[in-house]
């Protein structure tokens, strides 16, 4: 199963162009305070956390992402790298400072490999399953957008 969600987020910065610049390449900072996102960290290029959401079903599940962080002009941009578990996501998107916020357009895909049912009471479980998780990422996405913007 994979879902897929595209979100922007406003960050409000009041510095300089050349902090705000600095502040773009630096998203382990610039999301360190939100919940959702956990054990965020940056090697070089290389961005690496996990979204983590408490699913019904399953409990806390985290998915770990990892992704390449290059310049685009003025711009930061994140590219997904694939990883290979059974629950993980694919975090890719591009920020640019805009008058007083840093203005990013993120696109999330969550990948959660769940067995299929050999029997109806198995596909009955995997649907509902995949039901929870929609919602899951629904509000996590929400909390997301929620405390980048401060609301």
């Amino acid at each position: 199963m994979v879902l897929e969600r595209e979100i922007e987020l406003k960050v409000p910065f009041n510095g300089s162009p050349r902090e705000a610049k600095a502040r773009l390449f630096a998203p382990e900072a610039v999301f360190a305070p939100v919940s959702v996102l956990k054990d965020l960290r940056r090697d070089g290029e290389v961005v690496e956390g996990r979204l983590s959401a408490s699913v019904a079903l399953f409990g806390e599940v985290g998915f770990p992402f990892r992704s390449r962080l290059r310049a685009d002009g003025e711009a930061a941009v994140l590219e997904a790298l694939p990883l290979e578990e059974p629950f993980w996501a694919e975090l890719s998107g591009r920020g640019e400072a805009r008058e007083r916020h840093l203005h990013y357009r993120v696109r999330l895909r969550v990948h959660a490999d769940l067995p299929d049912g050999e029997k109806w009471g198995g596909r009955a479980f995997k649907r509902l399953a995949e039901a929870t998780f929609q919602r899951t990422l629904e509000r996590a996405l929400a909390q997301l957008a929620a405390e980048v913007s401060g609301g």
